[in-house]
């Protein structure tokens, strides 16, 4: 009883604000976004490439199945999956967390994953490992969006999240700023396994926040399954 008073209490000096627009939120309500901005967020849903993860048109039937892409050319990683579509609210909560430091956005980011779901459990990995930064980026910005995440998607799995199984060796312009090419180009050679990395028969999922020409998820899980990785799946936030 004191307990709910004191939540009420709050509510009133301290109404809740939508994470994404500010837009105070019904006193007493577990939610972190208004329903405007709620409807605004698309996740993916079936029909998905069952390697890719790109939705794929209705046209051919509700369930899973591999995309053209895929078809002609398999990436490196067994499996791909994001959340929902890299669109407002979303787009700016990541670029808020990425390029700000702003972690105030991970309880909104959470009760996403918390709705949305990835049908991935603790049990499916042995290692959860972040796309890595270049240390003088990730001093840049304090954070890597991409552990954050990691710590989002597996809470109860930190111990298995390796923020040094991988390295970024070489500072290479954004890969935002370059077209599908010029992705690909960009990143050879720039990442490498770290020291101490055990990656032998393990199963591995590899996270970061957006996926939009799948370049970065592929040169990763090169690398990953080259040094002994048994598989590779990746996730990620939001798919552009």
């Amino acid at each position: 009883m004191i307990q709910h008073l004191r939540a009420t209490l709050l509510d009133l000096l301290f109404p809740p604000l939508c994470c994404a627009c500010g837009e105070p939120l019904p006193a007493a309500v577990n939610q972190r976004f208004c329903q405007s901005c709620l409807s605004r967020t698309s996740f993916l849903i079936s029909p998905l490439c069952q390697l890719c993860g790109t939705g794929l048109s209705g046209d051919g039937g509700g369930e899973d199945r591999w995309c053209h892409s895929c078809l002609q050319r398999r990436p490196p990683f067994d499996s791909a999956r994001s959340l929902v579509y890299y669109r407002d609210p979303v787009k700016t909560l990541l670029q808020r967390l990425k390029y700000n430091g702003d972690t105030r956005v991970t309880s909104g980011l959470r009760s996403l994953i918390d709705e949305g779901g990835i049908e991935c459990g603790p049990e499916d990995y042995d290692l959860v490992v972040p796309v890595p930064l270049f240390a003088t980026r990730l001093k840049q910005r304090g954070l890597n969006q991409a552990l954050v995440l990691a710590r989002l998607f597996f809470p109860a799995k930190s111990m298995e999240i390796d923020p040094t199984a991988l390295v970024k060796v070489k500072n290479t312009p954004a890969q935002s700023e370059l077209s599908g090419s010029e992705r690909r180009k960009n990143l050879i050679g720039t990442i490498e396994v770290g020291a101490g990395a055990k990656l032998a028969g393990r199963r591995v999922c590899l996270v970061d926040d957006v996926f939009t020409t799948g370049a970065t998820a592929s040169e990763c899980s090169l690398i990953l399954k080259q040094n002994g990785a048994e598989t590779v799946d990746v996730i990620t936030f939001a798919r552009a």
